[in-house]
């Protein structure tokens, strides 16, 4: 079964939600904060998310925007507005993969789910000249048809850094990308976790160095 998470503060829309997914065979999770879905993501197996625009402690617009930093996840945004500002900043904008407006219709919302899993799926797999396989639904990374032995942390750190090569990452943007933490954090954390993604690495391609060091600066990945 698919997983859904459920980002919605109003109790009757969220139980109307949570009805029509499960009727139709999906597993829920419903919550009720931008902060609590923030740190749910980050270690559960989520398939898709329906995401409120409007809840009580932060914007949906801002759950969007922090989790685009890492992750692909399918979301759809679900809005009592009829703003196409509000639209195309949430489609376009922040990367969003779809709305719903409210008052919502069940039917119509399966439907979209459904429609976003099966695109979803046919792009969960991102090969990287042909060495580098992302399996974005299983949250592995393989090299060379081996399967990397990498934390969730580790993952989220060399997808972010595979997906955009040849540029340098600061240690205070990779601390961001798995901990959404703020700069001053102990930046050594990456330090450590790019040590051990080496070592992974190692164990399948020894002669390549697809890491640089950027002394003083960060880290990049080299194509």
């Amino acid at each position: 079964m698919k997983n859904i998470l459920i980002v919605e503060d109003e109790r009757v829309t969220a139980e109307s939600i949570v009805f029509a997914l499960e009727s139709d065979s999906f597993n829920t999770h419903w919550l009720t904060s931008g902060n609590e879905a923030i740190s749910y993501i980050k270690d559960n197996k989520i398939d898709l998310m329906l995401l409120d625009i409007g809840l009580p402690d932060i914007s949906g617009f801002d759950v969007l925007r922090k989790i685009r930093k890492s992750s692909n996840l399918p979301i759809i945004i679900i809005t009592a507005r009829d703003d196409d500002a509000d639209i195309v900043l949430g489609l376009e904008g922040l990367g969003a993969d779809d709305y719903v407006t409210k008052p919502l219709s069940p039917r119509v919302l399966v439907a979209r789910v459904r429609a976003q899993l099966r695109h979803s799926e046919s792009k969960s797999l991102i090969d990287i000249n042909e060495t580098f396989l992302i399996d974005d639904n299983l949250q592995q990374i393989s090299l060379k048809g081996n399967i990397l032995n990498l934390t969730l942390a580790e993952s989220k750190i060399l997808q972010h850094l595979i997906k955009n090569p040849n540029r340098v990452h600061t240690r205070e943007h990779l601390l961001s990308i798995v901990w959404d933490r703020p700069v001053g954090a102990d930046t050594r954390t990456i330090d450590t976790h790019i040590a051990s993604i080496r070592s992974s690495i190692n164990e399948v391609d020894i002669e390549n160095d697809y890491i640089k060091t950027h002394r003083g600066l960060g880290y990049s990945f080299i194509t």
